[in-house]
């Protein structure tokens, strides 16, 4: 249900995005060339992003911006593995990511800029994107575009990973209703996996096909239970 309403909103958001701005300053000049990249690159924006970390682990006042962009695109006081963020994003994928996170989740109010978190930055990270999607992924959801891009963020002590797919949901067909009235359910199906780690498929709480990262000061691909 919740992700074939995605689909139709990921769908919905997906038209021409307004002229950009003219630039004022050289980061927001570099900013808007990314973002052209990766428009002419994708042809239309759209993608849904996944968030969350490593067993275990947490990170707080956590924020993702495009690189050299003014406005984060994700922010969270507290990431964990349990409190996994699944989003239907409408701007273009950003070929850069900027990852900060923070001693603290404290927020406080700034005039001119709103709220913000207020915690010592303690991790900073620039990470490659847009530029390390397969050509082949790319052309799949042009050729098919009934489907969702999924950028998907693990955090790691290491340093975030980053995964991406297409989403797919054969045989959905939103005009069948079940007799409830609802949308009949369709399982989602997954391709073009890749990236520095997938997660495991769970089925009634067990995984019924392992997860797996790749470890950043080995390069060994480890599997997980997640």
């Amino acid at each position: 249900m919740l992700g074939s309403a995605a689909g139709v909103l990921l769908n919905g958001c997906r038209s021409t995005p307004p002229p950009a701005p003219k630039p004022t300053t050289p980061e927001q000049a570099r900013y808007l060339e990314s973002r052209e990249r990766m428009l002419k690159r994708f042809g239309r924006p759209g993608f849904e992003l996944v968030v969350d970390a490593m067993d275990g682990q947490e990170f707080l006042g956590v924020e993702f911006s495009p690189e050299d962009a003014k406005y984060p695109f994700y922010q969270k006081g507290g990431q964990r593995l349990q409190t996994q963020t699944q989003m239907v994003l409408s701007q273009p994928v950003p070929e850069r990511v900027r990852v900060v996170w923070r001693d603290s989740s404290a927020r406080e109010f700034v005039q001119g800029v709103g709220g913000r978190y207020a915690g010592n930055i303690i991790g900073d990270e620039i990470i490659e994107v847009g530029t390390r999607i397969p050509q082949a992924l790319i052309d799949d959801l042009k050729r098919d575009p009934r489907g969702n891009l999924r950028l998907k963020f693990r955090m790691s002590e290491q340093g975030t990973l980053v995964g991406w797919d297409i989403e797919r949901r054969p045989g959905f067909d939103p005009k069948k209703r079940d007799e409830y009235g609802e949308a009949v359910y369709v399982a989602p199906a997954h391709s073009f996996a890749g990236g520095d780690f997938r997660e495991a498929k769970i089925l009634d709480g067990k995984p019924v096909r392992k997860g797996w990262y790749l470890d950043k000061r080995t390069g060994r691909k480890i599997e997980t239970d997640y």
